[in-house]
């Protein structure tokens, strides 16, 4: 009889340390400081901070150049050349609400930094865990044709015997070459999975990933939905991103109200005065220097309006998204729940099957030794273990890829 402890040896003893194995932690690390999505997001958040010296500036001063082409005549002269210069000022707070406007603008991009690092998290994770599944696979295939080549050689001693047939040592051989060949498949099947996370840590698609878990059990789920809830609404990325939408619009709001009052301004005239030369008033070519104030006067108010109900709108909209993306997050932790506690009845059930199984084998094994007897059965059995085996592998795999799901939407 195969004890607990034993089979989860046998299952979960499937990867082999390398010199160049790649821990969990590492790779996720590297993903951080080299995967081109998140730096080009990175860049992105850099640059949105640059708006604020762009929009906490005056306006530019105009500068005017006049030169009449029918010089104008004054009683001191006739004027030669003309200059005027001007400075508009917004309503004050204009700037400073302009500048407010930009950390919460840049705030939003930032979670998206936040979202994709989650996604990335769970594509390398997911990928190294069935990089696990499948070297624990073949290394219960390997421990399966150990087996299958022991019984060959029971067979063989049958037939020398005279107690069975030489068509049972071929059935054997039939057998390991399918699993030899199941084994190559697999190795295919990692270069898939290595891919995926060579894509995330921008390294060469070709580069083999080597895992370093070596004893694997079953994950374990803390599932308080209250809580996931709560925890959602208040620190994932995506909804962090529409509270940022949400404080951008109330800035809107600001500017708006402001840029709906007067504008300010100053300015200059000087007009350069050449002297009569026919008489000599007093102050003859006297030179004009006009100062001006100018106010620009919003009287056209329905664009205010729209722009105020347009923002009130977007708000609406975003209160709106956060509710249904918390909805939705929280529909996909319950599949995820059911994902994970179906894994658990499967990894129970394979355990039963084992031990049965084994059992049955044993009997089986024991009579074919003595009689030549049922070989198609026990080989059947031996079989059945080993996809017994696998299934309890795969449970394992899964209770934990159902958690990184779930912590894809909760883990920040």
């Amino acid at each position: 009889m195969i004890t607990k402890n034993t089979i989860l040896l046998l299952c979960f003893m499937a990867s082999s340390f390398y010199a160049n194995s790649q821990s969990l932690d590492s790779l996720l690390h590297k993903a951080y400081s080299q995967n081109p999505a998140l730096k080009a997001l990175q860049f992105e958040y850099e640059a949105a901070l640059q708006k604020g010296p762009q929009v906490s500036q005056l306006p530019d001063p105009l500068v005017g150049l006049g030169v009449p082409i029918l010089r104008p005549e004054t009683r001191l002269g006739g004027q030669v050349l003309s200059i005027s210069a001007s400075q508009m000022f917004p309503w004050f707070g204009t700037l400073r609400a302009k500048e407010d406007k930009v950390v919460p603008m840049a705030k939003s991009k930032y979670e998206r930094i936040a979202a994709t690092r989650l996604n990335i998290d769970y594509q390398i994770k997911t990928a190294y865990y069935n990089l696990y599944l499948l070297n624990g696979t073949q290394s219960l295939i390997k421990k399966n044709i150990r087996i299958f080549e022991s019984l060959e050689n029971v067979a063989l001693a049958k037939v020398e015997s005279g107690k069975s047939i030489a068509s049972d040592v071929l059935t054997v051989r039939i057998k390991v070459e399918e699993l030899n060949q199941q084994i190559r498949i697999l190795e295919e099947e990692k270069q898939i999975h290595s891919a995926m996370i060579n894509a995330a840590i921008n390294s060469p698609s070709y580069e083999r990933i080597h895992v370093t878990i070596s004893d694997l059990q079953l994950a374990e789920l803390a599932y308080d939905l209250n809580q996931l809830k709560q925890k959602i609404e208040s620190g994932h990325p995506l909804i962090h991103q529409l509270d940022w939408n949400i404080e951008v619009a109330d800035k809107e709001l600001a500017i708006n109200a402001q840029t709906s009052k007067p504008s300010l301004g100053v300015g200059l005239d000087y007009s350069l005065v050449k002297g009569r030369t026919d008489a000599m008033p007093i102050s003859n070519g006297r030179d004009i220097l006009i100062p001006k104030v100018m106010v620009s006067i919003p009287i056209y108010r329905k664009k205010y309006a729209a722009k105020r109900e347009e923002e009130r709108l977007k708000q609406q909209a975003y209160a709106m998204q956060k509710e249904q993306l918390t909805n939705t997050m929280m529909n996909q932790i319950q599949g995820f729940k059911s994902d994970y506690e179906s894994a658990m009845l499967m990894y129970n059930l394979a355990e039963k099957q084992i031990e049965i199984t084994t059992s049955a084998y044993d009997i089986l094994l024991g009579y074919y030794s003595s009689y030549g007897q049922r070989f198609d059965e026990l080989m059947k059995q031996r079989s059945d273990i080993n996809k017994y085996e696998r299934a309890m592998l795969k449970a394992v795999v899964q209770t934990h890829i159902s958690t990184f799901k779930i912590e894809r939407l909760t883990d920040y």
